[in-house]
């Protein structure tokens, strides 16, 4: 069967193109132990479009997609965010994106496999029609969306944020998982249980946090965090001046947070989220920034505290740290951009009641089509960009 959408290729001009576009359906497993299954033809209502998708034309244009690629072709249909209609059972679905022979997706192991919609050997929703494992199409609420009811675009908006919200639940997961067994020790020498000193050292590192960069991940880090942790004490991070579209909305949904204007001064900055955090330095520091510098501030300028973690969550820095300090203060470093099934019901639950479409440009899908690599410089690197671009492939099936 044919479709028209975006498909990436490896070509030094061109690597990103929209057209026709020949679709497989091979059998595929959601974990391992379950059935393969062949994929559902399902319509696309409405796609978001996420970094991923930048990053991956810039490997098409360096010839580097070929593993990338479903087996066999020589094109990925790229795309992992939105709301898509499954037609043989009259429902829009979320697509959980990432599934294969792994017991967890989320951690696989080296004699496992995996793949993503639209990212790793599997097409994505960028295209008029897709196939996707019947069992990897995730119900929307029915608080949210009544059964025989159109989706809205509020909703459409919200949920294109599915996939890095969940990546972004995981990743509070794993610092939760981290933060007990690094630092339970501490509050067992003042004479708690394990137990109560494994809460304890949770408890504590969210009380502090240094969220550095407030691209779609650090925002959403920071929804996740104080989702849980109400009262977590969180200082922001980012260039744009006090007052910004992301800052405004963050101090709108919780007015505690605090907001801190990085500059090309590391040490000002530094000194800035110290004095934010009451002079008390943070036990968790998530760098989501892109930029070397966060690394540079937490442990060149010493403001992640003694027994921290450093969640890395920025996709291209080199992280480097002085070895003798870094061992002696009992730091942690650890990077995860994974997430399973849970993670992602959890995220559209949540998005449901988020605000967050206020954050979405919708663009027509005409400019998509007209020139896919020019469209991609203006959502992507433009002066104007918005926080986060959707289009709609299907305005009958969407209110």
């Amino acid at each position: 069967m044919q479709t028209i959408g975006s498909y990436l290729i490896n070509d030094p001009d061109a690597p990103l193109r929209f057209g026709e576009v020949n679709l497989i359906n091979p059998s595929r497993r959601e974990r391992r132990g379950l059935p393969e299954r062949e994929g559902i033809l399902c319509q696309s209502i409405i796609t978001g479009f996420c970094g991923t998708d930048w990053k991956l034309m810039q490997m098409g244009a360096r010839g580097e997609l070929g593993p990338k690629f479903p087996t066999g072709q020589t094109r990925l249909i790229n795309g992992h965010e939105g709301v898509v209609w499954v037609p043989d059972q009259k429902r829009y679905a979320v697509v959980l994106i990432r599934g294969g022979d792994s017991y967890d997706p989320s951690r696989f192991e080296s004699d496992e496999t995996y793949f993503e919609y639209g990212c790793d050997q599997a097409d994505g929703l960028m295209a008029y029609q897709g196939y996707y494992h019947p069992d990897m199409l995730l119900e929307i609420p029915a608080d949210a969306l009544p059964k025989g009811t159109i989706l809205t675009k509020t909703l459409g908006k919200r949920l294109s944020f599915a996939d890095p919200m969940a990546c972004m639940i995981f990743q509070r997961e794993r610092i939760e998982d981290l933060l007990g067994a690094h630092n339970w020790r501490l509050f067992a020498a003042r004479g708690m249980d394990r137990s109560a000193a494994l809460g304890e050292a949770v408890r504590d590192g969210f009380s502090h946090v240094v969220i550095y960069g407030l691209g779609s991940t650090g925002l959403l880090g920071t929804i996740a965090i104080k989702e849980k942790y109400p009262d977590a004490r969180i200082v922001a991070v980012a260039r744009s001046v006090p007052g910004n579209e992301k800052h405004a909305f963050l101090a709108r949904l919780y007015p505690d947070i605090v907001y801190v204007q990085a500059s090309t001064d590391l040490a000002d900055t530094s000194r800035r989220i110290c004095e934010a955090l009451g002079g008390r330095k943070p036990r968790i520091f998530l760098g989501a920034s892109a930029s070397p510098g966060e690394a540079e501030v937490a442990f060149g300028h010493g403001v992640l505290d003694n027994n921290g973690i450093y969640a890395s969550f920025s996709l291209g820095p080199i992280v480097s740290y002085d070895t003798m300090p870094f061992g002696f203060r009992n730091h942690l470093i650890f990077g995860a951009i994974n997430f399973r099934r849970d993670h992602m019901e959890d995220a559209i639950r949540l998005l449901c009641r988020l605000p967050l479409d206020e954050l979405v440009r919708e663009y027509p899908l005409t400019d998509l089509a007209a020139g896919p690599i020019a469209f991609y410089q203006a959502i992507y690197r433009g002066e104007q960009r918005a926080f986060k671009s959707a289009c709609v492939w299907d305005p009958e099936r969407i209110a």
